[in-house]
């Protein structure tokens, strides 16, 4: 995923539904944890969420599917 594509919300929490549409504003990837991995956290502009509600929030990558 990039900055840009227009995603899918697959976890749903507090303020934000699941299934909720969002675009990608920044990507950036983690540094490697104690087992070797890192993970790209995605920060997405939700559409419907108002902005004193949060605004961007953050999610992995596995937390977000592309819409095509």
């Amino acid at each position: 995923m990039n900055i840009g594509d227009l995603v899918k919300i697959t976890r749903g929490s507090i303020g934000v539904p699941k299934g909720t549409l969002g675009l990608i504003v920044n990507t950036r990837i983690t540094l490697t944890n104690a087992v070797g991995a890192s993970y790209f956290i995605h920060e997405v502009s939700l559409c419907g969420i108002k902005k004193r509600q949060g605004g961007n929030r953050q999610y992995l990558e596995r937390d977000l599917e592309p819409v095509r």
